[in-house]
């Protein structure tokens, strides 16, 4: 959105917080706010995956046989069923979350997925990105999320950054969007 004085809100989801954070540093006319729900942890953020792991990552994802073998396995509803609801939902994740990773589990987005998933966004550091972009971020924490604890250094580092926390776990655009929307009107949006 666009607030009154002109200047554009960046949203960034979980893992891909790193393309929120370029965008507000490459862009500080336009993107006056940057809002980052259930972010890496800052150490994560601010501490590169060494290349050699990150290559490894995505030649095992790539592999057309343990590759696909994997994604198989992955791609199934009971296994996504399993790790939503362990790792990404305080509740049970819905039919709707459901049917929709069923819908987006094509093989035409396995490329840039398995790319995601070997941590190529984590290939450096961006501390100096956050620390050099003026904009004023916010992070929000799932309330059952024991990672909250560790953004506390963004608040600690960050000149004009603040925490706050609503209900959820990890995706909490899907399972708290009215919290989401409240935070974003409060932001003048």
């Amino acid at each position: 959105g666009i607030n009154r004085q002109g200047g554009c809100l960046v949203i960034a989801q979980g893992g891909l917080a790193p393309v929120g954070i370029m965008l507000a540093k490459r862009n500080p006319l336009t993107i006056s706010n940057l809002m980052l729900t259930s972010p890496p942890t800052y150490t994560d953020v601010t501490t590169a995956v060494p290349t050699a792991e990150l290559q490894r990552n995505y030649e095992f994802l790539r592999s057309p046989i343990l590759g696909s073998i994997a994604f198989n396995l992955l791609e199934s509803r009971a296994l996504i069923k399993f790790f939503s609801n362990r790792f990404l939902f305080q509740e049970e994740c819905d039919d709707d979350w459901l049917d929709e990773t069923d819908k987006e589990s094509v093989v035409a987005a396995r490329t840039p997925v398995q790319a995601f998933n070997a941590g190529l966004l984590q290939h450096r550091s961006f501390e100096e990105d956050l620390k050099e972009s003026l904009q004023p971020k916010l992070i929000v924490s799932g309330e059952g999320d024991k990672r909250a604890v560790d953004r506390q250094p963004y608040e600690e580092q960050l000149d004009t950054c603040f925490l706050t926390t609503i209900p959820g776990l990890n995706v909490l655009p899907w399972e708290s969007p009215k919290e989401v929307v409240d935070l974003i009107k409060e932001l003048g949006y």
